[in-house]
């Protein structure tokens, strides 16, 4: 009977994605290989979004050179836990690039891992799946995750790494 908005969990990753869609749009230039944008469902009941679209991808998946996930990124206050790098040691050069290109955010990588959102589907598939995640808090998963609470300069900052990040793949 309560209303959950979800607004770091995750609206945040959400709203974060369809920004950097516009920017890459923007900027077409800057990204010579096709970079393809979902938002997927089903994430807590079993990955059931994430799992179609790797069991019947919009571009072959043995083209797709990495995922990038943005699942919470809405309380950023300075920092981002990236993970994911372990299993894909030859991106670490372009995010630390990106990072400083972007100009803004402490970069960790002691967050929960990948596997644990919809970038283990991509890990099953043998694609790169780096995770950006700033962090659970009190209001997770309840009605109080509200936009109120949202870092919006943080979470900017995060999509804008993102978006650097994803450039700097693109241009491989």
């Amino acid at each position: 009977g309560e209303i959950h908005n979800g607004a770091d969990d995750n609206a945040s990753g959400t709203a974060s994605i369809i920004e950097i869609a516009r920017a890459a749009m923007g900027e077409r230039a800057r990204f010579p290989r096709t970079l393809i944008f979902v938002a997927f469902a089903g994430e807590e009941r079993g990955l059931l979004g994430s799992a179609h679209y790797v069991g019947a991808p919009s571009v072959a998946m043995s083209s797709t050179v990495a995922m990038l996930n943005l699942d919470m990124v809405g309380r950023s206050r300075g920092a981002v836990d990236v993970s994911g790098l372990e299993a894909a040691m030859s991106l670490k050069a372009e995010l630390m690039s990106a990072a400083q290109a972007a100009g803004m955010i402490d970069i960790r990588q002691e967050g929960p891992g990948a596997g644990r959102s919809d970038d283990s589907s991509f890990i099953a598939a043998h694609v790169p799946a780096i995770n950006f995640f700033t962090g659970f808090h009190p209001d997770y998963h309840r009605p109080t995750d509200d936009w109120q609470r949202i870092d919006k300069a943080g979470t900017a900052r995060v999509a804008t790494l993102a978006l650097e990040f994803a450039a700097r793949i693109a241009e491989r």
